[in-house]
């Protein structure tokens, strides 16, 4: 399941005419003035109102899916080396797959 924040956005309406994937850079795909969902988890997730949401093109594409995780690993990790090898890791991953 694709995590918010991370080539994934929920925004007020109309807040951006567009956004790139903060994972690998591509434009991302809108929806735009969706309905308001309810409940407390749509209350957390921002979702209680209309909202716009942007979604990278390659979301569901499995490499996509590791660099999440690389980047995910990167911020959590205390150690700088670690956090270079693995940010080595995902410049390889992107360039593999002819992102950047």
């Amino acid at each position: 399941m694709p995590t918010q924040g991370y080539g994934l956005f929920v925004t007020e309406p109309n807040a951006y005419k567009s956004l790139e994937c903060n994972i690998c850079g591509s434009q991302c795909l809108v929806e735009r003035n969706l309905p308001a969902k309810s409940g407390f988890i749509a209350a957390m997730g921002r979702m209680d109102k209309p909202r716009d949401e942007f979604s990278c093109s390659n979301l569901e594409e499995e490499w996509h899916k590791q660099a999440v995780s690389l980047v995910m690993e990167i911020e959590k990790t205390p150690s700088k080396r670690i956090g270079q090898l693995m940010q080595q890791d995902l410049e390889d991953l992107l360039q593999k797959n002819n992102i950047h």
